[in-house]
């Protein structure tokens, strides 16, 4: 499998993140997205697909853990016990806050629901780089690395069906690597790109999202990867997958939205802090014993959250830059730095040479771009 050219950027993907986020920040808020049919089984598949579109092993193991640990772990420990806190500082006002658990800190090991919720999508997204990384350093052909994927989500499947915990969210990360192998693959088939049939992708993605509800009409599948669950085998996956090709397709048409991809782009700090905001809004509300039910109000308490969050990423940018993936809190030696950049650099030109010898030039593909390079 080749690399993309290192300065080639798919624009559209973070208009894509920025609708994954929203529907994210909406559901929490109480809008029922998921009576739209196809999104309940698209919102968190989009996410480690498009992170898989991203993956890079850095040129070795070293140099591929510290990276990971400073865009995921750090930015999850901080704001796990940043969030702790805050529930805590909330139950002093509303104790049906913490549902009377006071040793909340401790749920990361012993159960799937842990303070600041959203967040578990960082320590499983760190275990499906962990597996993937291994499998492709080890594993060179791709059959047998789709088998191994295919292998591994299995039995991540099976330990959801059986109910059987598997600390830090390993045992979702194991049932999500597909659909982050997905997002490898996808970036480097090069549809992703510009290309001559770019005409048709609202064709494409009509198609998509037929398959994927016509899948879950059928076979009633459905996930719930936060607690491990995926009802529906290998139909769930290939549903989950077809709606996110059909949002891929139509973003690739839309291309950008200002805000929609504004915060897509930096949408680690919303997943960070809205459900945070959420609580902190909730329990003014419940001082005031206001509640509401109506479409109407959870629409515009989404909307507030929404805006709410994305005030906070040019302070987060600021002032938190090392929680928010924006920085590097944990540094690597210039020598080892220097190391596996260079052999980065020799992976990346010895794949790219094979491509272009095996493939043919489609004007306007990844591969012709190379060549002209």
């Amino acid at each position: 499998m080749s690399e993309e050219p290192a300065k080639q950027r798919i624009g559209f993907i973070d208009l894509a993140k920025g609708v994954c986020i929203i529907l994210v920040v909406a559901m929490h808020c109480g809008v029922p997205v998921d009576c739209i049919p196809g999104l309940k089984s698209m919102r968190m598949p989009l996410y480690f697909v498009l992170s898989g579109l991203f993956f890079k092993d850095y040129g070795g193991w070293v140099n591929f853990l510290v990276r990971k640990t400073n865009k995921l772990l750090v930015p999850f420990l901080f704001w796990y016990l940043l969030g702790c806190t805050v529930y805590y500082a909330l139950s002093l006002v509303n104790p049906s806050i913490l549902d009377g658990n006071r040793n909340i800190i401790w749920n990361l090991f012993n159960s799937h629901w842990i303070i600041n919720l959203p967040i578990w999508f960082l320590p499983a997204l760190f275990w499906c780089n962990v597996l993937f990384c291994t499998i492709s350093l080890y594993v060179k052909k791709d059959a047998l690395r789709i088998l191994l994927v295919c292998l591994l989500g299995s039995l991540g499947v099976y330990l959801g069906q059986k109910e059987i915990f598997v600390p830090l969210f390993m045992d979702t990360a194991l049932t999500s690597l597909p659909f982050f192998a997905c997002g490898y693959y996808l970036k480097h088939s090069g549809i992703l790109y510009p290309n001559r049939c770019d005409r048709y992708n609202v064709l494409f993605a009509f198609l998509a999202w037929g398959g994927a509800y016509a899948l879950s009409r059928c076979t009633e599948c459905h996930s719930d990867l936060r607690m491990n669950l995926l009802y529906g085998g290998s139909a769930a996956y290939a549903s989950a997958i077809l709606s996110v090709l059909a949002v891929l397709f139509l973003c690739k048409m839309i291309k950008q939205l200002p805000f929609v991809s504004y915060i897509g782009r930096y949408s680690i700090v919303l997943l960070c802090v809205h459900f945070l905001i959420m609580r902190f809004v909730e329990t003014l509300l419940s001082m005031g014993s206001i509640e509401h039910t109506e479409l109407w109000f959870r629409l515009s308490y989404a909307l507030a959250i929404l805006v709410l969050s994305a005030l906070m990423i040019p302070v987060c940018r600021k002032l938190l830059p090392w929680f928010a993936a924006q920085k590097d809190l944990i540094k690597l030696p210039a020598s080892l730095t220097r190391e596996a950049s260079e052999n980065l650099r020799f992976i990346i030109k010895k794949q790219i040479n094979k491509r272009t010898q095996h493939a043919p030039a489609v004007p306007g593909s990844a591969v012709q771009t190379e060549k002209q390079q």
